[in-house]
């Protein structure tokens, strides 16, 4: 089975997605570098002191990305939802089970409008 070791994620507004998932996960962005050759600008998303993923700008003359949705998991889905909406960020679908598996899920725009999930093995308060 592979695991994930990196993810990327491209938006028209890289400091907007600084701020609200630096807020909404406590993640710190380290430039790694700007306007280089590939014509984008590149952080190193963190989680702590370790690089978890990176952010760059999208270009306008390029065809959007199609991609995948990426899940975090968390302990409280109904708390982290509303830290969502208060970031002023957009649920798209609440807390949703998983079909009998004690799981569930739910997922949410960014302020960017990338959208991201969120995944829990707790019940609701």
């Amino acid at each position: 089975m592979a695991n994930m070791v990196w993810w990327e994620v491209a938006t028209l507004n890289p400091e907007e997605f600084m701020r609200f998932h630096g807020k909404l996960h406590g993640w710190t962005f380290d430039q790694a570098f700007e306007d280089s050759e590939l014509d984008a600008s590149y952080w190193i998303i963190r989680d702590g002191s370790s690089g978890i993923g990176g952010l760059q700008n999208a270009r306008l003359d390029l065809a959007p990305v199609v991609g995948t949705r990426i899940y975090f998991e968390v302990e409280d889905l109904e708390k982290c939802l509303l830290r969502v909406v208060e970031l002023g960020g957009r649920v798209e679908r609440a807390r949703t089970d998983l079909g009998g598996d004690d799981r569930w899920f739910a997922n949410f725009s960014d302020t960017c409008g990338i959208s991201f999930g969120l995944w829990t093995d707790r019940p609701e308060h």
